[in-house]
């Protein structure tokens, strides 16, 4: 059994909010939109304790990671395959979470850290890894 993944990234970059005058534009669902067929995945709901640093996000029964999808309502960060490089997601104040996606590859369980700047708070974390059993 496999996993299907469709997923869309609409991007307009404007000069002005009516967006008469449009720097790049990738709107056309043929442009956009993006679907695999992976063979497993996992995914989820956790909360991050505030301050909380090095939980790995659990992966299954995926040995090789493709797609990694993470979204936070708080300031976190995610290293990448064991790296030292940290990649920060920001949650806004408005109620819009903060958003990874990224079609990679990776075999370590992403680790995040909840610490960035001081947050004082526990962050609300949805996320998903899908790719290969071996």
């Amino acid at each position: 059994m496999s996993v299907y993944v469709r997923s869309r990234v609409v991007v307009v970059a404007a000069m002005d909010s009516e967006e008469k005058q449009i720097q790049l534009s990738r709107e056309n669902e043929v442009l956009t939109t993006i679907n695999h067929t992976l063979e497993v995945e996992e995914s989820g709901h956790l909360v991050l304790a505030a301050s909380e640093v090095g939980f790995n996000l659990p992966m299954g029964k995926v040995a090789t990671g493709k797609l990694l999808y993470i979204e936070s309502d708080h300031d976190i960060s995610v290293k990448l395959d064991g790296g030292a490089e940290e990649i920060l997601i920001k949650g806004t104040s408005a109620g819009t979470k903060g958003k990874l996606f990224l079609l990679t590859e990776f075999t370590t369980a992403p680790q995040l850290d909840n610490d960035v700047a001081g947050t004082a708070a526990e962050a609300n974390v949805t996320f998903l890894i899908a790719g290969d059993k071996a």
